[in-house]
C-alpha cells in the first residue's frame, strides 16, 4: 500500500513501507558546497605586497580622520600612483612641480592642530627633499619651498606677498626642517586668520559691501587685541580676549554710528577689508633673514 505512493523507493520486498531515497539532497547540498568553494577561488586574493599598502592607507584615515573617507582615500592612492610614476625622466621643471602639488596634498590631509599633522609635515618635506633627474641631489632648496608657501596662500595671493617675502629663501639654498615647519605653520595659521577675518565682515555686511565706519571700529579692536596677546602672561590673552568681547564690539560700533550722524554712509568690500586686516598678522611674523 505504501510502496505504491514512493514509486520508485528502496526498502526490504514484502515490507510494505518503501524509504524515500535521500541522494538527491545528499547531491544538492554536494553542489552548493562545491559552487561556493568554486565562487571564493574565483576571487582573486589580495596580493601579498599591497597588504602594506592597504594598511598605511587604513591608518592615514584613523590619524586624520577625514570627513570624506572615500575621496581622502582617492587622493592617497593618487599620490602613491605619482610618486611611482615619478621614477620615470621628466622635465626638471615638471617633475619639480609635480612635487610641489604632493607635498601640499599631503599637508592639507588634517588641520594643522591635530597630532597627525606632524607626520604630515615630516612626510612632505620628504616628498619635497626627492631627487631631481641625475644632477639635483636630494635635499630641499628654496625654490620648492617658496612656491608650497605660495601655493598655500593662493587664496589670498595679493595680502601674503609681505608675508611670502619674510618667509621665502634663495631659489638654492638649502632649507633645514626647522625654517620649512616654521614657513608651512605661519602660511596655514594665516589663511585661518584670513578666514576668521572674512567670517567676521560677513557678520557687518549687508551683501557685498559693509559700512566703512564699522569695519574701521573692528579693525581697531583686532589691532589692540592683538598688540596685547603679544604678552605671554595668562592675563595678556584675556585682555585680549576682552578687546573682542560682543558687547565692547557692540558698545565701539554704536559710537561709531552716532558720530555720523546724517552723512553718507562710506562702504568697503570684503577684499578691501581682508587686505586692511592681513597686516594685523604679518607685522608680527618674524622674518627668516
Amino acid at each position: 500500500m505504501f510502496g505504491s505512493r514512493f514509486p520508485g523507493g528502496t526498502g526490504s520486498p514484502g515490507s510494505g513501507f518503501q524509504v524515500a531515497p535521500f541522494l538527491p539532497r545528499t547531491k544538492m547540498a554536494t553542489a552548493a558546497a562545491v559552487s561556493g568553494r568554486s565562487k571564493l577561488l574565483s576571487e582573486p586574493p589580495v596580493p601579498a605586497a599591497l597588504t602594506p599598502t592597504l594598511r598605511e592607507a587604513l591608518l592615514k584615515v584613523l590619524e586624520n580622520r577625514p570627513e570624506d573617507p572615500v575621496s581622502f582615500l582617492s587622493e592617497y592612492f593618487e599620490n602613491l600612483a605619482a610618486a611611482s610614476e615619478g621614477a620615470v625622466e621628466k622635465p626638471a621643471p615638471r617633475q619639480q612641480q609635480e612635487l610641489v602639488s604632493r607635498a601640499l596634498k599631503q599637508l592639507l590631509l588634517c588641520h594643522y592642530g591635530r597630532p597627525a599633522f606632524s607626520r604630515n609635515l615630516a612626510s612632505a618635506f620628504q616628498i619635497l627633499s626627492s631627487s631631481i633627474g641625475k644632477k639635483k641631489k636630494a635635499g630641499l632648496k628654496g625654490r620648492a619651498y617658496t612656491e608650497l608657501l605660495r601655493q598655500i596662500c593662493a587664496a589670498a595671493q595679493l595680502s601674503s606677498c609681505s608675508l611670502i617675502h619674510k618667509l621665502q629663501c634663495w631659489d638654492h639654498e638649502a632649507v633645514p626642517f626647522g625654517v620649512f615647519r616654521h614657513g608651512v605653520l605661519t602660511c596655514l595659521i594665516f589663511m585661518e586668520f584670513v578666514k576668521v577675518s572674512g567670517r567676521l565682515f560677513d557678520v557687518l555686511a549687508d551683501s557685498d559691501e559693509a559700512d566703512r565706519t564699522l569695519c574701521q571700529v573692528l579693525l581697531e579692536a583686532l589691532k589692540d587685541a592683538v598688540n596685547i596677546g603679544d604678552s605671554s602672561s595668562s592675563v595678556g590673552y584675556l585682555d585680549a580676549g576682552s578687546k573682542l568681547a560682543p558687547h565692547r564690539l557692540g558698545q565701539a560700533m554704536e559710537r561709531a554710528l552716532k558720530l555720523q550722524k546724517n552723512e553718507s554712509i562710506p562702504l568697503i568690500s570684503k577684499e578691501e577689508f581682508i587686505l586692511l586686516t592681513a597686516p594685523l598678522f604679518i607685522e608680527k611674523v618674524k622674518p627668516i633673514y
